[in-house]
């Protein structure tokens, strides 16, 4: 029975209904179905999506097509910073897209406004799930720097599938170096195939044009509604495929993620998002008075030209292009059983009650990427520890097994929080 007074009740239905920007669903929709969940405007200066949506929904209403299957449901992200009198508020207290973690989740909502906005939102989407077979989740935002369109996902074989359908360059590793993302969430709690689209620069009208392209782009790859039982201005993924341009379909690996740490950072001139850094000699921006660089090689992904940046915002990403081959063995490999009990019962590795593992931090930062990623593990704890470049990284793989080797099985069992270890766990989807 419920202990909600009638005033709760009705605060939460009309906080669901400022939330819901429109939904369209065929007549004979049923719970086993599939739903197509919009997330925009989790940060209060992207509003682009929040357009996009509406577009999408007005030329579904308007034109009631026959053919349409399924269920397509649009909320607004931080209502709260999205009503700011500022209209450059990305968030007031607390960065919504790093909240959906179980300790932040755990606080009552008045610890902040966007705590509230994270309590709501995640009520709307637990939900939504509920009444569907099915869901499929994309979180629209847009960037200060001027860049492609891309998506950002966690790489998981069924949320792969999908996004390849998008014509639009693919990265990967986000939920390794940032807690907390609406994206992990919809996927480790309630099941869903869930990503991030970056559709441009924040003030780009095409921004919205891009965001409503990925929309019907898709419903046609959920099965709701084929790209072609509408007709469209430009073909969606015609638009998507020359926005991204180039970068069209490739596929990358982040690297590196840099924490702003003072409120001077400011990203030097020159560096765009794409642009190639050599490690440890590339000055990238400056923070404190001092020059910053990246401990790895590679481009240059999403740096930060907020206008208000605060400590432990994103200054900026290193990523790597990661090629075809690699994907397809992949695939083929996490498949394979045998090799998941060889890796669970190998020196070094300890398997938990839960599923994750724990791996020797020294032998896990050599095998993060060569195994661990190629198996289809995503690290849930780790630390800065460099697996090292060259003959250095052999030497220290080979060093790191044999001191595992050696040390045999550590009786007593083992403490989760033990800094010798890493954590470590399959991708929830690939498990089904």
């Amino acid at each position: 029975m419920s202990t909600r007074s009638p005033e709760q009740t009705a605060a939460i239905n009309h906080a669901h209904a400022a939330r819901e920007i429109g939904r369209y669903e065929d007549a004979g929709t049923h719970a086993r179905t599939t739903t197509l969940v919009v997330v925009a405007g989790v940060h209060g200066n992207e509003p682009a999506g929040i357009t996009a949506a509406q577009r999408v929904l007005d030329t579904l209403h308007h034109e009631q097509p026959t053919s349409f299957h399924g269920r397509l449901i649009a909320l607004r992200g931080n209502i709260a910073a999205l009503n700011h009198s500022d209209p450059e508020t990305r968030y007031i207290a607390h960065d919504l897209n790093r909240l959906f973690t179980d300790e932040q989740i755990a606080l009552p909502a008045s610890t902040s406004p966007e705590h509230e906005q994270m309590q709501e939102l995640l009520a709307s989407l637990r939900a939504i799930r509920a009444q569907c077979d099915r869901m499929i989740l994309i979180d629209l935002h847009t960037t200060s720097s001027r860049m492609p369109p891309v998506v950002v996902l966690e790489d998981s074989i069924p949320t792969r599938r999908i996004a390849r359908c998008l014509p639009l360059p693919i990265y990967l590793g986000f939920e390794e170096e940032l807690r907390g993302l609406l994206m992990d969430r919809a996927t480790n709690e309630l099941g869903s195939i869930a990503m991030v689209i970056e559709g441009g620069q924040h003030k780009d009208p095409s921004a919205v044009g891009v965001h409503e392209a990925v929309i019907w782009t898709m419903l046609d790859a959920a099965g709701i509604l084929r790209l072609d039982a509408l007709p469209h201005e430009a073909p969606p993924k015609r638009v998507l495929r020359q926005a991204a341009g180039e970068d069209a379909d490739r596929i990358h690996d982040i690297r590196y993620r840099h924490a702003i740490r003072g409120t001077d950072f400011a990203i030097c001139a020159g560096i765009v998002s794409g642009k190639k850094i050599k490690r440890d000699v590339t000055i990238i921006a400056t923070e404190n008075g001092s020059a910053v660089t990246s401990p790895v090689r590679g481009r240059v992904f999403m740096p930060n030209m907020q206008q208000h940046k605060r400590p432990g915002d994103d200054g900026f990403f290193i990523v790597r292009r990661v090629g075809e081959g690699w994907l397809g063995l992949s695939a083929r490999l996490r498949r394979q059983h045998w090799l998941h009990w060889l890796i669970a019962h190998a020196p070094g590795v300890y398997p938990q009650p839960d599923g994750s593992l724990l791996v020797d931090a020294d032998l896990a930062a050599v095998l993060r990427r060569q195994l661990l990623h190629l198996l289809g593990y995503r690290l849930i704890r780790h630390d800065e520890r460099s697996g090292g470049h060259g003959l250095s990284r052999v030497l220290k793989g080979v060093g790191a097994f044999g001191r595992a080797f050696l040390r045999g099985p550590i009786r007593g069992g083992l403490d989760r929080d033990d800094p010798r270890f890493w954590i470590v766990r399959r991708h929830k989807l690939d498990l089904h």
